[in-house]
């Protein structure tokens, strides 16, 4: 909508008016009228692909950065090259230059991704948004069952799974919210002692061994890290390149590994 207003003089004359100190008033009053109008469109404002191709406003004006300054010198020098003095001004960037330098290993201000001097902003707008829904887990704890600050870790450690809304709506129109599941939550006594997954690749355990400072890797993973550095992975202790077999490991990941068989032959019988 647009609003306009202007102000005129009434045509007619005004009958006299007597005012409280009994003077006569004009009636030759400025009236103030309005008028609206609108594009008659039902499009929305602004752009039309909400501002997924908005560009940079606050950086410096593309036509005024170093990049163009020197571009447009160069311009300037190559068409006056070879022709007499004219003796007009051009400003310090456009002076005349008897001497074509070089392009060097740097580049100059206009050579692409090799330049030297300021680079010119990207002017696209690209927002990437990571929601982290739970900032104060630990994530290495949560993800590997290990964390390199232990004890003085500021963040929580804790593995706990942790209900969405649309499932406790559920179990709360199937009445059973709130029911003791112990066979899910079981947790026996090794499972703070023991990492789950490798703390090198993030995965499964393969081949797990354990150093002289008790923390677990895989076998390729160690071997791999061992090439860059002599150190542990975690806490930075010399390994001396000792890697023993983590037999309280791989004896959980058996146990598992049954555990998980056995559950899925059942649920084949029951189908």
């Amino acid at each position: 909508m647009f609003q306009t207003s202007k102000s005129g003089k009434s045509s007619k004359p005004a009958k006299p008016d007597v005012g409280a100190a009994g003077g006569e008033s004009s009636g030759d009053e400025d009236k103030l009228g309005v008028s609206y109008r609108s594009k008659r469109t039902a499009a929305r404002e602004g752009p039309q692909d909400m501002g997924a191709t908005a560009t940079v406003e606050i950086d410096t004006a593309t036509d005024r950065d170093d990049q163009a300054v020197f571009e447009r010198a160069m311009a300037v020098n190559k068409e006056l090259e070879g022709k007499a003095d004219d003796k007009v001004y051009r400003g310090q960037a456009n002076y005349t230059q008897y001497i074509a330098k070089k392009d060097t290993p740097q580049g100059n201000a206009s050579s692409g991704s090799v330049r030297r001097g300021p680079i010119r902003a990207p002017s696209n707008i690209r927002s990437t948004v990571r929601w982290d829904y739970a900032p104060d887990i630990c994530k290495d704890f949560k993800e590997t069952g290990f964390c390199g600050f232990g004890d003085s870790c500021i963040f929580m450690h804790d593995r706990t799974d942790y209900k969405f809304g649309w499932q406790l709506e559920r179990e709360m129109e199937t009445k059973t919210y709130g029911a003791c599941d112990e066979e899910n939550y079981e947790i026996s006594d090794d499972e703070d002692n023991l990492p789950f997954r490798c703390f090198i690749c993030r995965g499964s355990f393969q081949q797990p061994i354990v150093t002289k400072c008790k923390h677990y890797f895989c076998e390729t993973c160690a071997l791999s890290e061992y090439k860059k550095s002599r150190r542990c992975f975690v806490c930075g202790v010399q390994t001396h390149g000792v890697f023993n077999v983590a037999k309280e490991l791989v004896e959980k990941l058996k146990n598992s590994d049954s555990k998980q068989k056995a559950d899925s032959d059942s649920d084949t019988e029951e189908t």
